[in-house]
């Protein structure tokens, strides 16, 4: 079969017939398939080679010509294992099939180059059978895949950058998300001691914003209290001026004491003196009675009644006397009193001054008192006032307090579910960097 004819050989009963149309019949069908396996070899889109049964070449196609730089002439005839063999083996795989009878598919890709550029390919056959079944030579055929290989290595490239970009880009998703974690646990357990603590504060607003109310309270009491004060202050120095005006008439009539005990004081000096001269007188009288019984005594009998009479002026001298030492005793005990009340009076002048002084500093310290008592009347009522809007105010406070304390609990049940929205993320990216190893193992 060095002839290069694989098909259609007529046999030999043909032959014997005798029948020369049938036989010329039998020819042209020949040529009509050798002819259309001949174009279907020709114009198959992949490099093809035919072999017989003996490992020689019958059949080779422009795209192999293409594919390997060797020409029809120098393959055809000629010995495939001679033309394309490759080191280390003893048979090409169209001699494979057409001594095994069965197709082959390579499953492994062949690379070389070619005048510097590389190319892969795939070869696959069938074996050619005669009419009774016999393997008398094998089609092979090979698939150019330089494309599909130098697309699968870009491919391949591709998807090992994607993977380590997506590998870094969901390291960094995890990473983000478990520092995400952390700081939701964080905000979460910060949110949750705010919200402590601004409970604990309103719970202190609300008892603040009570004992300010008790203050305000306390406040238009004590303002109460401070009225009822001004008015006795008021009333304290409209009763003080009062005792001034008294002290003043006692003053007064200290003074008019004063005056009527010195003059009493010089009507008993002249007293004194008039006492003094009847004293005196008394003295003179005593002691004319005394000469007139003397006189008496040396006269005859006829002055008896002279004598009576000067004894009678004695007995009145010495009564005049003792009348005048009481006198003068009672002048004497008078002098000493009035004495006394001048000094009393004197002391009680002095007192008086004393104590018209002090009651003036009473006004004084009364009309203070009542100013001090109004001005506090008017802080107090400013006070009153100021608890008033503090009160006001720290319920307020706490109102805004208790919004705040359910805003921060309504922040914290979003961090948590934004804590669960994100371990099912990380959870995500894990299930795609999973999805993206087992593409680029399937890949592989």
């Amino acid at each position: 079969m060095a002839d290069g004819n694989l098909l259609l050989q007529p046999s030999d009963s043909a032959e014997t017939n005798g029948d020369e149309t049938e036989l010329e019949q039998l020819r042209e069908q020949r040529d009509f398939w050798r002819s259309l396996f001949g174009d279907l070899v020709d114009e198959f889109p992949e490099p093809v080679v035919v072999v017989d049964d003996d490992g020689t070449i019958t059949h080779w196609n422009d795209a192999h010509v293409e594919m390997t730089g060797i020409t029809k002439n120098d393959a055809v005839g000629n010995k495939a294992m001679n033309v394309i063999g490759t080191d280390g083996v003893d048979e090409t795989l169209a001699e494979e099939i057409a001594r095994k009878g069965e197709p082959v598919r390579e499953d492994k890709i062949r690379s070389g180059e070619s005048d510097g550029d590389s190319w892969h390919i795939r070869a696959a056959g069938t074996p050619l059978r005669s009419p009774d079944g016999e393997s008398i030579g094998a089609f092979e055929y090979v698939s150019i895949v330089t494309d599909l290989v130098e697309q699968r290595k870009e491919l391949e490239r591709i998807q090992t950058a994607i993977s380590e970009t997506v590998e870094g880009a969901v390291g960094d998703l995890l990473a983000a998300a478990e520092t995400n974690a952390e700081t939701t646990e964080e905000v979460d357990n910060l949110a949750e001691e705010q919200v402590e603590n601004l409970v604990e504060v309103r719970n202190e607003m609300e008892s603040l914003s009570a004992t300010v109310e008790e203050i305000s309270a306390s406040a238009e009491e004590v303002s109460s209290q401070s009225e009822a004060a001004a008015e006795l202050a008021e009333e304290s120095k409209d009763a003080t001026g009062e005792i001034v005006t008294m002290i003043d008439d006692v003053r007064g009539a200290t003074d008019t004491l004063s005056e009527s005990s010195r003059n009493l004081e010089q009507r008993m000096e002249e007293i004194d003196k008039v006492v003094d001269v009847i004293d005196q007188i008394a003295d003179e009288t005593n002691l004319l009675a005394v000469n007139a019984n003397i006189q008496a005594a040396q006269v005859d009998a006829g002055a008896e009644g002279f004598g009576v009479v000067a004894d009678e002026v004695k007995e009145l001298a010495d009564q005049s006397k003792e009348e005048v030492e009481t006198i003068e005793d009672i002048v004497d005990d008078v002098s000493e009193n009035t004495t006394e009340t001048i000094e009393s009076v004197e002391t009680t002048i002095s007192r008086v001054d004393d104590a018209i002084e002090r009651a003036r500093m009473v006004d004084d310290k009364q009309s203070e008192i009542k100013s001090a008592v109004e001005e506090a009347n008017t802080g107090i009522e400013q006070i009153a006032g100021a608890t008033d809007d503090q009160a006001a105010t720290a319920e307020e406070v706490a109102t805004m307090l208790g919004r705040s304390v359910d805003q921060i609990e309504d922040v914290s049940d979003e961090i948590e579910t934004l804590a669960e929205t994100n371990d099912k993320q990380a959870e995500k990216v894990r299930e795609v960097r999973d999805d993206v190893r087992d593409l680029e193992s399937d890949l592989s």
